[in-house]
């Protein structure tokens, strides 16, 4: 069964709180700015909070934005951390579709990159793929 909310839709009849979050923040991006649309490219990624064990995974293609409960082992790429540091990742600015190092919180961002506390599995093969997922994300 998939729920539909715009663009956004869920997989799972009852998305667990990572694929809710994370699917209203993108719903919310895309309305607020329609021309974040260029950013729906094909990428599967599967997004981890360590600390609650939650994982979700977002399918994204040109028509939209779908988001499952778990993870799918084929993703393009993994990002896992703590609840907190994923929030720090949507809300880091972006520069060049990086977290802006010029900023406390793209600085944060990084930090965490540095000390293995924020750990992306695939970046080397689809660097364009995150960028593309953290402008969907993000709130800047």
């Amino acid at each position: 069964m998939s729920a539909r909310r715009g663009s956004v839709t869920f997989a799972d009849a009852e998305p667990n709180g990572l694929a809710a979050m994370l699917g209203s923040l993108i719903e919310q991006n895309l309305e607020r700015d329609p021309g974040r649309r260029r950013f729906l490219r094909p990428a599967v990624v599967v997004l981890t909070a360590t600390d609650a064990d939650v994982r979700a995974t977002v399918r994204i293609a040109p028509n939209g934005v779908e988001l499952a409960n778990g993870a799918d082992p084929q993703a393009d790429l993994e990002v896992a951390t703590d609840a907190g540091a994923l929030l720090e990742l949507a809300a880091a600015p972006l520069r060049l579709g990086l977290p802006d190092l010029f900023t406390p919180q793209g600085r944060d961002v990084v930090r965490s990159m540095v000390l293995g506390r924020l750990r992306v599995r695939g970046l080397s093969r689809h660097p364009a793929r995150l960028m593309r997922l953290q402008r969907l994300l993000s709130a800047g």
